[in-house]
């Protein structure tokens, strides 16, 4: 059994590719996606990033606007750039493993950027990483488009956890540091008892980053999707099934 742990207004396409390879699940949302109505800047920009999937999703309803020639497109990571690419947008730059702004930062096109104009579309706080990078040769603006809410505990948390802690090989993805830890908070408040079986069970992560922090609490058998997607994820949730 596997515990799903995305906003549920996001996880669809996981639930069917899990579906189709007849693997069983329990919902267990971290968080809550929220849109936030927002003002497009009336400047134009050199380099537009998106922060993430979601970003692109609460933000196509102004690409008419945000997208003037000339400009070019950065993404966080191959799942962001994928999504924009769907969309017919043409993504000049993003890592092609891990998603991190770490990782798009050290590459040569950001190196490059200077005097130019940035905009960073993105959910509401979150990282400054890669504002105070670039904002030392360039101004750098937000879009704010959605706010993540943590979810309080529900009785869809109550019946899927006792469900999933009844399977003694479960396992667990998780598709982010924040939403890990939000996951262990959710399940402690359940029942205390449960943190331990959880950290106990096999965990399935998107990135060297989020397995190093996983560790850091104390999760022991995690593993790394080799591909950060919907169907690595499920390439790596069947080898753990052999």
């Amino acid at each position: 059994m596997v515990l799903l742990t995305r906003p549920l207004s996001q996880v669809g396409n996981l639930q069917s590719l899990l579906e189709d390879s007849d693997l069983d699940y329990v919902l267990f949302p971290a968080f809550e996606i929220n849109k936030i109505d927002t003002v497009v800047p009336s400047q134009r920009y050199d380099v537009i990033i998106f922060i993430s999937v979601n970003a692109v999703i609460y933000a196509e309803e102004y690409f008419s606007q945000l997208f003037v020639e000339p400009l070019k497109v950065f993404a966080v990571g191959p799942i962001t750039a994928k999504k924009l690419t769907d969309k017919g947008v043409k993504v000049d730059a993003y890592p092609l493993e891990n998603a991190s702004s770490q990782e798009l930062l050290a590459m040569p096109e950001c190196g490059e950027l200077t005097d130019k104009k940035i905009l960073i579309v993105r959910g509401k706080g979150g990282s400054q990483t890669l504002k105070n990078s670039l904002k030392v040769m360039n101004q750098v603006d937000y879009l704010e488009v959605y706010r993540r809410a943590a979810c309080e505990v529900s009785r869809l948390h109550v019946e899927s956890i006792e469900r999933f802690m009844q399977t003694p090989d479960g396992i667990v993805i998780a598709n982010s540091v924040e939403s890990l830890f939000n996951v262990v908070k959710l399940v402690k408040e359940i029942r205390s008892y449960h943190e331990d079986q959880l950290k106990s069970r096999t965990l399935v992560v998107l990135s060297e980053r989020i397995k190093v922090q996983a560790q850091s609490i104390g999760f022991k058998n995690v593993h790394v999707a080799r591909t950060p997607s919907d169907k690595g994820t499920i390439i790596e949730l069947l080898n753990q099934q052999k």
